[in-house]
């Protein structure tokens, strides 16, 4: 075949169903472009639009002219097309270059990518996969095998993983090439002529509508799109209601695809365009809205912008650049990357009976103070609450005394508070959201594996304990240490032991049954314990 025909590489998106249109124009983005007509095949409907090619001096360029003799004169240029064919009452887009920014997304499905590919490519000959990590600080990784592999290769947590992109060699009887897919986008390779893109888009419309992947790959469904438009119509005004009350507790900004950040110089608002941020965080947005209401119909024609290395700026929807969490009564949504998710019930189901094993604490702890200072409310701070509590229940104080392990990236706590019977305490607010809490979680397991595993912590270890008092180093012995003499204590402020475990964040629930799991396999007794808030006076220190 390669002899007949040549072979091309292709980046295709596929449009929503059922959208009306006059003109192809209205799947491109604003902007000028040149229209080219198709030649060939008159079955063969749609047209070609080109960007013009822009020339942009290299951001680093300047710097450099500040140490030479003379300057560069310096350039790069970028192109950037769209092909849009007409077949089966849709448009498919093929995009070279640059292209994809041309597309108004809108218009395309988001996840005609990567269903395809999982229905095109075979399971066991994956070469890499994106993923999205809800966890306490959402993360997404790229992986990469030396050879195909299966999908257990690649150390995918099912439980909180957003599958996005993969890469691998197709199923027997497609014809396709080096299938990649991730989101919107379809990308293969095929020995084709410019005509049989007709037959070639009918086959991706096939290939999207198939469920084959539930074969090998049932378990990306367990986080799935939600296609109630009624339900993601209100989670939008909930997500702007918490942009206008710049309320970022379970908000986050990133990225919308993984990019390479050494080819990032910056980033920067619509409503901010003229500052770039060296980092995307969320308080940088948020500060740049102002103090004026913000509607919907704002927020998505916001962008966020991308500078690489070369002055070319990419622009990205900025609905599409963040992550949200929010618990609607029994049921859980997330947005990303401009999609709402809702976690499969059966997934909710058994969570909660994993969560009904872990047992509350039999410690006894006091309430946290707050109080109202100058019209606003204030609470206890988690290092206050730990030394009143150290001193009222006669514990062993080690907040804030890290201690350095050669298994951990940086120093950490042996615990928040100890007890004599060897209770490992760890504590944090509540207040602090899905990211606080799962933090704390990982910090107890960490915490408790590292003093089994790491001889060298616990020696160091007990010269913090002996610091609070001489004999106390025989709470940590430095040989024949047993995980089953020990108990991680979760002590969460602001709810009490009747809600601690139901009121917490979906994902946070996740990272404890996780940490519960791995713990108790180790040999240690694992509680969570809640305490509520007490309304006080306010202490002389906040006058």
């Amino acid at each position: 075949m390669s002899d007949e025909k040549p072979y091309v590489s292709l980046k295709a998106f596929l449009s929503k169903p059922n959208f009306e249109y006059d003109d192809l124009e209205a799947f491109l983005s604003s902007g000028t472009y040149q229209s080219h007509e198709l030649s060939g095949s008159e079955n063969l409907s749609g047209r070609l639009y080109v960007k013009s090619q822009e020339e942009k001096q290299p951001t680093w360029t300047p710097f450099i002219n500040t140490g030479i003799v003379g300057s560069l004169e310096l350039s790069n240029r970028s192109s950037s097309a769209v092909l849009l064919i007409e077949v089966n009452d849709r448009v498919v887009a093929y995009t070279f270059g640059y292209g994809r920014f041309m597309l108004e997304q809108d218009r395309f499905l988001p996840d005609f990518g990567i269903r395809t590919a999982l229905n095109t490519l075979r399971h066991d000959s994956l070469k890499s996969v994106d993923i999205f990590t809800v966890d306490r600080s959402a993360v997404q990784k790229r992986t990469q095998a030396v050879r195909s592999s299966s999908v257990d290769v690649f150390g995918i947590d099912v439980s909180r993983d957003i599958l996005r992109a993969v890469t691998g060699n197709a199923k027997e009887g497609i014809s396709f090439q080096s299938i990649s897919g991730g989101d919107y986008v379809y990308s293969f390779g095929a020995y084709i002529e410019f005509d049989d893109l007709i037959e070639t888009s009918q086959s991706l419309i096939t290939y999207y509508t198939q469920e084959s992947y539930k074969e090998q790959f049932s378990w990306v469904d367990n986080i799935r799109r939600l296609k109630n438009d009624a339900k993601k119509s209100e989670l939008d005004e909930v997500l702007r209601g918490t942009i206008d009350a710049k309320n970022a507790t379970n908000l986050a900004i990133t990225a919308p695809e993984v990019v390479s950040w050494d080819n990032i110089s910056g980033f920067s608002f619509t409503r901010s365009k003229g500052t770039v941020y060296p980092t995307l965080i969320i308080e940088d947005y948020l500060n740049s809205l102002g103090d004026e209401s913000i509607t919907l119909s704002t927020l998505k024609n916001h962008k966020l912008f991308i500078y690489d290395l070369d002055s070319n700026e990419s622009q990205h929807s900025l609905y599409k650049s963040l992550y949200f969490e929010y618990t609607d009564e029994s049921k859980t949504f997330i947005l990303f990357s401009g999609d709402w998710f809702e976690i499969d019930t059966d997934f909710v189901v058994e969570l909660d009976r994993a969560l009904a094993l872990i047992p509350i604490s039999d410690l006894e702890f006091p309430t946290v103070h707050n109080w109202t200072c100058e019209d606003k409310e204030k609470i206890e701070s988690e290092g206050d609450y730990n030394e009143r509590t150290a001193i009222l229940k006669s514990y062993h104080l080690l907040d804030k005394k890290l201690i350095k392990s050669r298994n951990t990236t940086s120093a950490i706590e042996l615990c928040d508070l100890m007890t004599d019977d060897k209770q490992l305490i760890h504590v944090k607010h509540k207040k602090g959201g899905s990211s606080g809490l799962s933090h704390l979680f990982a910090q107890g397991y960490v915490a408790a594996e590292v003093t089994i595993s790491d001889k060298e912590f616990r020696k160091k270890a007990r010269v913090k304990l002996r610091s609070i008092r001489s004999d106390l180093d025989s709470l940590i012995p430095l040989n024949g240490i047993s995980s089953s003499d020990y108990e991680v204590v979760y002590l969460v402020l602001g709810d009490d032991n009747s809600t601690v475990k139901s009121a917490l964040p979906f994902f946070s629930k996740i990272n404890l049954v996780k940490a519960f799991e791995n713990l108790t396999q180790k040999g240690f007794k694992v509680t969570i314990c809640g305490v509520a808030k007490e309304r006080i006076e306010p202490p002389a220190s906040a006058d």
